[in-house]
């Protein structure tokens, strides 16, 4: 709202007061003598100027009570083997393990198919160990785990499809010129017209690594200079992809070639950290163990391979 105002001002000259007025006030001459009438300063009252309203409407909103946000960004979501389609085995040494006294008798499957690895004999029984502060199960030339055929049945049944088999071990570095084996899914004698499944943590000499789909006429050795008998955990990758197969070290490929895709065994029994028969069982140590049937993505199989790498301290 607008107001004008008058302002009168008084000045005092000498002696005598004049009073000079501002707009419109008449002065009274001074002739020396004693004014002839007394000046009244005049002046106007302020008036309201009425030219400008508010016309705006009240404030009515409800005040803004909230708390504000301080919590901290939502965490990336972890990575989940679980949610990779086609998860056929996962064997994990800080989950399932039943042991008396630190022998194992049974290692739980966490994977959908449920195919636990057990041993009845105490004698060849593996024992909890630990390495490098992660847990691992520790075999030696006369100790294994294994699920019965009629146990697997077809659910490691891959067909001629794609199929992704991890595997984390560690060999000792006196078996670094001895074929040892750590994981089986194919007759201890005799191999029959389909391939059959099995990763070697070594293969060659120097203690390269290798893995087949048809006992030892098809085999992956690892490049020179690769090595898995060294006392430490290293992750073993072998893919199937239509006819490509490859064989991965600790998250770089060291070994591949195309072949002519089989059925992969489906009447054996799983075994892992060695054999019944007890022909190529050596001293290792076993981690994650994982078996895909189907196709993994190349996304979900870099996520894997930097899950169990990150969860092992690899």
């Amino acid at each position: 709202m607008k107001h004008v105002s008058l302002l009168v001002v008084s000045l005092v000259l000498g002696a005598t007061g004049v009073f000079a007025g501002c707009v419109g006030d008449s002065p009274v001459a001074a002739d020396g003598g004693a004014p002839t009438a007394t000046a009244t300063g005049t002046g106007t009252t302020p008036v309201p100027d009425a030219s400008v309203k508010d016309t705006s409407a009240p404030d009515t909103s409800v005040p803004d009570t909230s708390t504000p946000d301080t919590s901290a960004p939502d965490a990336p979501v972890a990575f989940d083997p679980k949610a990779v389609p086609g998860l056929a085995l996962w064997l994990d040494p800080a989950e399932g393990v039943t042991d008396t006294a630190g022998k194992v008798s049974a290692w739980a499957d966490k994977s959908p198919a449920g195919l636990a690895v057990a041993q009845a004999t105490a004698a060849n029984q593996p024992a909890k160990g630990n390495l490098g502060g992660k847990p691992v199960l520790v075999f030696s030339d006369s100790t294994w785990l294994a699920s019965p055929a009629a146990t697997v049945g077809n659910k490691l049944d891959f067909g001629v499809g794609d199929l992704t088999v991890v595997v984390v071990c560690s060999m000792e570095p006196t078996t670094s010129n001895v074929l040892a084996g750590v994981l089986y899914k194919v007759p201890d004698v005799a191999v029959p017209p389909f391939d059959g499944l099995q990763v070697y943590g070594n293969l060659a000499g120097g203690g390269r690594p290798g893995a087949g789909l048809a006992g030892e006429g098809l085999i992956l050795t690892a490049s020179a200079g690769s090595t898995v008998a060294d006392g430490k955990l290293h992750v073993l990758a072998l893919r199937r992809a239509g006819n490509a197969l490859t064989l991965r070290l600790d998250g770089t490929q060291v070994a591949a070639m195309t072949a002519t895709a089989r059925s992969v065994d489906s009447v054996s029994p799983l075994q892992v950290g060695g054999r019944a028969a007890i022909t190529h069982n050596f001293a290792n140590k076993l981690a994650d163990v994982l078996i895909y049937r189907g196709a993994v993505s190349a996304t979900d199989f870099a996520s894997l391979e930097g899950f169990v790498r990150t969860k092992n301290g690899i």
